[in-house]
């Protein structure tokens, strides 16, 4: 069982520089688990990747599909918000970013993440990918 961040998972469905260490990663451990409310920050993400100009809607709206198709239910977590609120502001991140660190604290477990800044604010919760990798390889 692994927690992933947002911009672990949508390299599965659109293309990425992180695309193939991403779906290595799912290979070596496809448990997956992530904060509930994850289904908007990936559809924000594809929004995002929209906005830029790097994927049609129809892109976005067959990554989010994918997405929904690939993770069960049961790998989507509640988070106390009281307890994210805290570390978000704590650590000075955002209430995004702190559900997914509480989610990992309550499985004492890191947080897979390439969010650069939130591994910086948050070390001893969180781990790169080339991190994740190794540890499973």
């Amino acid at each position: 069982m692994i927690i992933v961040d947002t911009n672990i998972l949508v390299p599965l469905f659109v293309p990425h520089e992180n695309t193939a260490k991403c779906q290595r990663l799912f290979t070596l451990d496809p448990d997956w688990n992530f904060a509930d409310w994850w289904q908007v920050e990936c559809a924000n993400v594809l929004r995002n990747l929209h906005r830029s100009a790097r994927i049609t809607p129809g892109d976005a709206c067959r990554a989010i599909g994918q997405a929904l198709r690939l993770i069960p239910p049961a790998n989507t977590h509640p988070v106390n918000l009281e307890q994210a609120l805290l570390i978000a502001c704590e650590s000075n991140i955002t209430a995004y970013d702190a559900r997914f660190i509480a989610l990992a604290r309550s499985f004492g477990n890191k947080l897979v993440t390439e969010d650069i800044r939130l591994r910086a604010s948050c070390p001893e919760d969180t781990r790169s990918l080339d991190e994740a990798l190794a540890l499973l390889s």
